[in-house]
Parts: C-alpha cells; structure tokens; sequence
C-alpha cells in the first residue's frame, strides 16, 4: 500500500507541474500560480520518489532494457541508448538551424531536449524508481510524437488551410458547446467564428450589465493541446504500470479525451461565467488563475477512478522482492566430503 500511495503522490505531483507549463506555454501569464503549483508538485514528486526509494521494490533497469535485449547484447544496450539521447538532440538543432534557420527556443525544442536528455541519463543502472524513470522517457516520447512528429506533419500537409481547418476544430470542440451549455443554463452569449484572418477567429459573445463583450477563444483553450498532453501521460503511465495494451487500455483512453474534452468546456465555461457575472476583469483572473487549477483537478480526479478500475481488470507490473526459495532437502542439503 505504501508503493501505491506513493504512485498516486507522484502522480499529483507530475499532474501540477504539467499543468503549471501548459498553462505557461500557452500565454495564460498566470505567473504567481504557475510557479506555486510548480513548486508545489515539485515537493510532493520528489517526496514520493524518496518514499520509492525506501521501499523493498527489486531495482529494475527498465523497460527500454527489456525490449532492446531481445536483440542486442545487455552492454550494447548500455551505449546505444545514451547515444540515441545524443542524437536526437544533434540531429534535432543541425535540422531546425541548417534547414529552418530557425534558432528561436519554443516548446517542441523543451520536449525534444528532455527526451534526449531523457534516454542520456536512462542507462543510470539499476534504480527502485525503474517504473518512475519509464514513466518519463515514454511520456517524452510520446510528447515527442504528438507535438512535434504528428503536428508538424499535420502543418506541412494541410498548408494554407492550415488555418481555416484548425478554426473550425476550435469552434466545434471548444466554442459552441460553451455556448451551448451556458445558454442551457439561461445566459445570453453566442458563439461567432471570424475567418478575415484577423485576430482570433473564435469568439464568444456575453452580456454584462446590459453591454455585450467579447473573449477570443485561441489553440491554447480548444483542448487541442490538452489532448495530447493527456494521451502522452495516460498512455506511458499504462505502459510503466502494466507493461502491456490491451481492449482496456483503449477504454481508459476514449474515455479520457472524454473527460479531457468535458473539463475543458467547463473550466471554459466557468471562465465566461465569470465575465458574465463581474465582466471582463473577473473574465481574465478566473482565467489565469483558476482555470487550470479546476482542469487538472478535474483530471487527476478521473485518473485515480479509471487506473483504480484498470488495476481490478489487469496486474500492475510492479516489482516485488522475489520470495525466499523454499529448502529443497536433495538439492541444498550439504554434500559429504570424502578426504583420500
């Protein structure tokens, strides 16, 4: 018990210093209760990881070990992970330089980085956090594919239209069901979607004092973001955990955007109900420093619910000291020595 309630810990912790970036990232300039939840998390994380520590778990190597043995040598393994680290962080600044002449920092290059960095610092030995430090390569990895390899590969593809098709996502995901649901509830707002190119092409209208006000709604509010970040961190922490997928692991994740997409409308909601309710200032301090707050409890909220019913359907794979090996009489009893 003390193993799980030190995941949970760490869990929490990694949940709050996410969302503190997320929120960061995506200009929310909350910077008080970004570097309070940082700080925060940061504490219970690390306190979980000293509790790891203590425990009587067997020291594992981890799991990039266990499938890259199966086809190279274990002290190959020992180089070619740390060396692919190096490249992927080489190869990542000569392709955005050379190719791009870009030499601005944004957060691909964060993630891109910490994955190197990641897989540099893997081959460490054998460790009590082998489940911790899995945890965070695969969720890098993941980060990796999702925000770097597939929305990349999505900008370069749809081109000019671009734009035009990540605005209607925004206004079908985000827009209109916070509408929706606040005209549900009797208030007067309505929902526009602006394509002059101009500004923010989503927008919600709200009536305050007998005026009407707007708020653009950008990427950073339509779930887009929080998505991927969920699918990264759920996806590695099943993997970490169970080692395995499975029909259930693809339940955990459906129903996930699901929550992921409902918690975003209501933090949304309860945004623009604070405009409605005070105007436009209460608006923007709801939004800077609460909303994420109510997202990640939201979130961490679902996490313990669908991991506690993964655990009743599949075996966490967590290591255990292995049992002391009964005393085979044939076999351990000592042997006579004879003396010629």
């Amino acid at each position: 018990m003390q193993m799980l309630r030190s995941e949970w810990l760490l869990l929490f912790g990694s949940l709050l210093v996410t969302g503190a970036l997320y929120n960061h990232y995506m200009g929310h300039s909350a910077l008080l209760i970004e570097i309070l939840m940082v700080g925060i998390g940061s504490a219970v994380a690390i306190l979980a990881c000293l509790s790891l520590l203590k425990s009587e778990a067997r020291r594992s190597e981890g799991i990039l070990y266990d499938f890259l043995s199966k086809y190279l040598r274990r002290d190959h393994c020992e180089f070619v992970i740390p060396f692919i680290g190096f490249a992927i962080i080489l190869l990542w600044s000569v392709w955005k330089m050379a190719f791009h002449g870009e030499t601005n920092l944004r957060m691909e290059d964060f993630i891109v980085t910490l994955l190197g960095l990641s897989l540099i610092l893997y081959s460490s030995g054998r460790t009590a956090l082998g489940e911790v430090k899995d945890f965070v390569v695969l969720y890098l990895m993941l980060l990796t594919l999702v925000f770097v390899v597939i929305w990349r590969t999505y900008s370069l593809a749809t081109g000019e239209s671009h734009y035009r098709i990540t605005a209607y996502s925004e206004y079908y995901l985000i827009t209109a069901p916070v509408v929706w649901l606040l005209q549900a509830f009797g208030f007067h707002v309505n929902a526009v979607l602006d394509l002059d190119g101009i500004g923010l092409s989503n927008i919600i209208e709200y009536e305050h004092n007998g005026s009407m006000l707007r708020v653009g709604i950008g990427v950073g509010c339509s779930g887009l973001y929080s998505a991927g970040l969920f699918f990264s961190a759920f996806l590695a922490f099943v993997i970490a955990r169970y080692r395995r997928l499975d029909s259930y692991t693809l339940v955990g994740l459906l129903v996930g955007f699901t929550m992921t997409w409902l918690s975003n409308i209501i933090r949304m909601a309860i945004t623009v109900w604070a405009g409605i309710m005070w105007g436009h200032p209460a608006l923007a301090t709801v939004h800077s420093y609460i909303g994420i707050i109510v997202f990640v409890t939201l979130i961490t909220v679902f996490w313990l619910i669908i991991i506690r019913w993964l655990d009743k359907k599949k075996t966490p794979s967590i290591p255990r000291p292995a049992p002391p090996r009964a005393c085979n009489e044939k076999e351990d009893r000592p042997k006579d020595v004879s003396m010629d």
